[in-house]
């Protein structure tokens, strides 16, 4: 019974603290937005802060279920503009910090060795991001953004006639510009591994300073939160022992 009840008591933990994070993820995902210099439609936005937080404490799931419910939230709120390719984006994008954490948290287990592995974690992770939101950018996300607000909105590819063309000319802002797939691949990497470069670095660095060295050094110290929230990256969960019968007996003595 006790062994339940304190399972109960986790539960509720781990459903009110991702509850928690998921709405802050949406506040900064909503409000903290920062321009990009290189293209005034882009936004650089850190609440992939919350993701990487939400991963440290409950590992995988929670990271995914911050990402998803900040994601819907904004969704929500502010309705499926433009075919909703914006929150698609930003779902991805989660899941891509996601991705590098797994990989250097529990495949190389980094995070664990200090300071130095903590910063080849943080680069394999805005390796990831860059590479695959750029690739992205180029395949399919930037093409449908010119698509999905027109009269025929649309999901768009890069490989649909004349689309490359649109993309170059709404990028550099000539009509005229020749462009051809090596060239576009140029264009569209030289707006957007910097700005996804820059979001990665900024988030990861703010996690760093604030969380890591501040918050979760506090965390580490306290027995109430041992036992409740510090996870998967940086401790090794206490298995608790099982009760034996002696054990049993000496409770209910108590009791």
């Amino acid at each position: 019974m006790k062994r339940k009840r304190r399972s109960v008591k986790e539960s509720i933990t781990r459903i009110t603290t991702l509850a928690m994070l998921a709405a802050l993820g949406f506040v900064l995902m909503a409000f903290a937005q920062f321009p990009y210099p290189l293209a005034p439609w882009l936004k650089i936005e850190i609440s992939e802060i919350i993701t990487i937080i939400a991963y440290a404490l409950y590992g995988f799931p929670g990271g995914l279920s911050v990402a998803l419910i900040k994601t819907l939230l904004n969704l929500a709120v502010h309705g499926p503009v433009g075919l909703g390719i914006g929150d698609l984006t930003a779902f991805i994008t989660s899941c891509m910090f996601i991705l590098g954490l797994f990989i250097a948290s529990h495949l190389l287990k980094w995070f664990k060795k200090g300071l130095g592995f903590r910063v080849l974690s943080y680069v394999i992770i805005a390796a990831i991001v860059t590479v695959v939101l750029t690739a992205l950018n180029a395949i399919v996300i930037t093409p449908s953004y010119l698509t999905v607000f027109g009269p025929n909105a649309h999901f768009s590819t890069c490989f649909e006639p004349g689309v490359i063309q649109n993309v170059a000319s709404y990028i550099t802002g000539k009509e005229d510009i020749a462009v051809n797939g090596w060239s576009y691949v140029g264009i569209i990497t030289s707006i957007y591994a910097p700005f996804n470069l820059m979001k990665a670095a900024a988030c990861c660095l703010i996690y760093e300073l604030i969380f890591n060295r501040l918050i979760f050094v506090f965390m580490r110290q306290s027995p109430f939160f041992q036992k409740w929230f510090v996870g998967n990256i940086f401790t090794k969960k206490v298995e608790e022992k099982p009760s034996t019968k002696e054990d049993e007996d000496l409770e209910a003595q108590k009791n």
